[in-house]
């Protein structure tokens, strides 16, 4: 059983088995009755914030609405410029048919160039897949230095539920940021809204997108997030009133029907033509009401939780009645700041000065207007040049006379008295062709305006397929820096959007909702108490894969180019998951872990090409002989099918065995010297006493002769053995071709090679001989020398063991003077604080001073 299940077993209610509290039914179940006030329920806050309207005097509630319809009033008509702006920009997009600008005759071009419209459609392409990628918006972050392994798997827990949430649970958030990001990139600033439905059977998470015109803040508000108050007209239709009144969020007001739709802004009606809609029955038959959300500090007498001071709530105002129908309170229930909950994040393009950013629609938004007056003027020439106008002379005597004169066709006219040439009677008027200067405004228009936030593509498009990495890398940062401030901005307001479904979740999530949408628990609600651990995927420095990918080529580069630095397998898998291959994995050669082997199957390993490598707890000497054996023997080490692949790994694998028998050595000499198993070793080798390690490092020098004697003993004739390796890998390499060869000097080069190969052969078989000897005399001979060494060795080993130990008396006698110091400082203050208040009773008895003294302790 799990620690959870655990603990979720331990966290049953168990109930007294009476009969008042239990009925027991025929089929064997029970009715379990609560005590009153019992609540097994889990993740609702209770009352806390329940709707507060109800208990607030309507003459106070009347007074408030009055002052707060003023209010929002006069912030409307602050921002009307800029709803009128924003209504602008739609319009220039050509979207509704309603561009301005232009010649008025008939037949006049109403086409619109693209700029606006590209540049909105290309940046929202761009930022949702970054923002919302396909495999969730979420990404765990666990700050500080500590990662005890509970802690991430929280994380991992809490990434897993979100990323469901924003994939599944609430399916319309990408549908909603989809909408935003054009609005966005077209007028600065818009906003998602992001509120708990509690009306649901299972409480979960409601995204929507708010345009910019149904937003109103106070003019000298600076910023969104500072404004006093916020406010938010949102329409609703009356069945959508009802459910909220029914759900006891809205109080039960009369006079909520009305027949007449809201006012409309003039962006709304400039989205409306875009959309293709409008309104044409003016009777309001789905009773569609504007409700006014404000968030906004105030301090009601009536609610004992604000502390007699402005505090957050959220008020809503019905506007066509003009009545307050809720007040909820908008701060966490356990703060004692009265921090105000923000809901709507907002979602700024370019920063400027004041609480709206701007976006495409003011920033290039004449330019698009200029470049569309280009193109119509140039499809106006061009058509007006085509048209068969004529003027006649006047007198002329054929009047009356209309036709209609189709091309590929003669037609037939009547002429006056004595006209024998139509040409005296009639003219065309020649008309100017477009001109070339048009052309060239419109191409100058064009690229002003996507200078503006143009990318790298187009210079992509006109560089070399064999561009360096590093220059590709630095066109892109040029042409992406005002595309990537931009997408930084999206990505902290995506971190926003992440923080209130954070709370949202702390506030109302339920492990049982959990299991029973999911099913099974991948989060617990406890899990999101905490510190919030995720944040957004997108990464905030890298706006698309092309940055990506050239980043990765940098890196691949440098691989190549220090194969000792990289993990190239690490590096490969990297470049494969950012051009988004499924199942990179099963791609690559499974990575082979090295596990530690007897020296036969070592042997094996590396005559097949597959990795060993030593372990620090091996018999080196026994590795060591066998694998000398082995590449020694002719029918095996040094076979023609078996030394290329065997002996270079073979090679590396003796210089590990001998490097760690040496470390090895040393290391029980040092144990030897200083009388201390392995565990109190490394504790003085940890230490930071600077005597212990000098005493330490003369241990290891004096022993040092001693370590390199025995190898000298052991291993003399291994560098024999390396060099004769050595030349016959050589022997291995191909010879170098092409040139013509001397039948003499070939005979005479392969005559040296068969003496070089017997040569070889011989010596390797007396060193395999003479090692045999060597290994034969060893048990004997280590035997004499290790007793000789020992002898000698003993005496500085018990000097060297008595200084360390001397040391150790000296720092603990240190340690211990500095303790009685300490207490008798203690008993002596004691004493003194005693003997002052003795003396201060005594002057106090007899109304004298006394020249008596409290001595000096610590605090005297």
């Amino acid at each position: 059983m799990s620690t959870r299940e655990e603990e979720v077993r331990d966290s049953i209610m168990e109930f007294e088995d009476t009969d008042k509290d239990v009925e027991m039914l025929d089929d064997g179940s029970s009715i379990v009755t609560l005590p009153e006030g019992g609540d097994v329920s889990q993740g609702t806050e209770g009352e806390f914030y329940d709707n507060l309207a109800e208990s607030i005097p309507i003459h106070v509630r009347t007074a408030l609405a009055t002052v707060l319809k003023e209010a929002i009033d006069i912030d409307k008509e602050t921002r009307s410029k800029r709803d009128k702006e924003y209504a602008e920009s739609i319009r220039r997009t050509g979207l509704g048919k309603e561009a301005p600008g232009g010649a008025a005759f008939d037949g006049a071009s109403k086409a619109v160039h693209p700029l606006l419209t590209e540049s909105t459609v290309d940046y929202a392409s761009r930022a949702i897949k970054e923002l919302v990628p396909s495999d969730g918006p979420v990404r765990t972050y666990i700050p500080g230095t500590t990662s005890s392994p509970d802690r991430l798997e929280k994380a991992d827990r809490k990434k897993d539920y979100m990323n469901w949430q924003f994939l599944t649970q609430m399916p319309e958030f990408r549908p909603e940021i989809e909408q935003l990001l054009p609005q966005m990139s077209l007028n600065g600033s818009q906003y998602l809204r992001l509120t708990p439905d509690t009306s649901l059977h299972r409480i979960r998470a409601v995204p929507k997108y708010v345009p910019q015109d149904q937003v109103y803040i106070p003019y000298a508000a600076s910023s969104f997030y500072s404004a006093e108050r916020q406010t938010y007209a949102e329409p609703i239709t009356m069945s959508e009133f009802e459910s909220r009144v029914m759900d006891e969020m809205y109080l039960d007001i009369e006079g909520v029907t009305t027949t007449q739709y809201p006012e409309q802004s003039e962006a709304q009606k400039a989205s409306d033509s875009a959309e293709g809609k409008a309104i044409t029955d003016y009777y309001n038959k789905d009773g569609v009401r504007i409700v006014y959300e404000i968030s906004m500090f105030h301090a009601f007498d009536e609610d004992e939780q604000n502390g007699g001071r402005p505090v957050p709530y959220i008020i809503s105002m019905d506007e066509p009645t003009g009545k307050i129908v809720s007040v909820v309170r908008n701060w966490e229930e356990d703060d004692p700041d009265f921090e105000r909950m923000q809901w709507m994040v907002e979602f700024a393009f370019v920063p400027w000065r004041g609480a709206y950013s701007i976006g495409l629609g003011q920033m290039i938004g004449s330019l698009s207007g200029a470049a569309t007056g280009a193109l119509r003027a140039l499809l106006d020439a061009a058509h007006v040049n085509n048209i068969p106008t004529a003027v006649r002379l006047k007198g002329a005597n054929f009047s009356g006379q209309t036709k209609s004169l189709n091309a590929a066709e003669i037609t037939e006219i009547s002429g006056g008295v004595g006209s024998d040439d139509i040409r005296k009677l009639l003219m065309h008027l020649p008309f100017n062709s477009p001109s070339p200067v048009l052309y060239q405004l419109l191409g100058f228009c064009v690229d002003a305006g996507k200078g503006v936030v143009r990318t790298t593509m187009e210079h992509m498009a006109e560089g070399k397929s064999n561009m360096p990495v590093g220059t590709t890398l630095a066109m892109l940062e040029d042409g992406m820096h005002v595309m990537g401030a931009i997408h930084l901005r999206s990505y902290h307001s995506m971190t926003k959007v992440i923080e209130i479904l954070h709370r949202i979740n702390k506030m109302y999530m339920t492990d049982e909702q959990v299991s029973e949408e999911v099913g099974e628990v991948i989060a617990y609600r406890e899990d999101f108490q905490g510190p919030m651990d995720v944040i957004p995927t997108a990464d905030p420095q890298i706006f698309s894969d092309v940055q990506r990918i050239a980043q990765l080529q940098i890196v691949s580069e440098r691989a190549d180019a220090h194969p000792e630095l990289y993990n190239r397998r690490l590096v490969e898998k990297r470049l494969l998951d950012r051009t988004k291959i499924p199942n990179p994995e099963e791609l690559l050669i499974p990575e082979q872990k090295v596990e530690p082997m007897n020296q036969v199957n070592e042997n094996i390993a590396m005559t097949l090409g597959r990795p060993v490598s030593a372990f620090p707890d091996q018999d080196h000497l026994a590795h060591m002989q066998v694998l000398l054996d082995y590449v020694l023997d002719p029918t095996f080490g040094q076979l023609p099918i078996i030394a290329p692949t065997f002996l270079p790994a073979a090679m590396q694998h003796l210089k590990e065995h001998l490097v760690l028998w040496y470390a090895q050595t040393n290391f029980e000499l040092l144990k030897e010297a200083t009388d201390l198993d392995d565990e109190g070793l490394q504790k003085i080798m940890a230490d930071q006493d600077k005597e212990a390690k000098k005493e330490m490092d003369r241990t290891l020098a004096s022993g040092s002769s001693l370590v390199l004697s025995r190898s000298a003993t052991l291993f003399g004739s291994v560098p024999v053995i390396v060099q004769n390796v050595q030349q016959m890998l050589e022997s291995f390499k191909p010879d170098m071709p092409d040139l013509p060869v001397d039948p003499n000097a070939q005979a005479e080069t392969q005559r040296k090679a068969q003496e070089s190969s017997e040569k070889m052969a011989a010596q390797a078989q007396s060193d395999r001989q003479d090692m045999e000897l060597e290994f034969a005399k060893l048990s004997v001979k280590e035997r004499a020398d290790a007793l000789s060494a020992a002898q000698e060795e003993a005496l500085a080993a018990s000097a060297r063991a008595s200084r360390l130990h001397e040391l150790m008396l000296q720092e603990r006698a240190r340690d211990e003077r500095t303790i009685a110091e300490l207490g008798s400082a203690e008993r002596r203050n004691t004493q003194d604080n005693l003997t002052a208040l003795q003396i201060a009773a005594a002057e106090i008895a007899s109304g004298d001073k006394t020249s008596l003294s409290t001595g000096t302790g610590i605090n005297p």
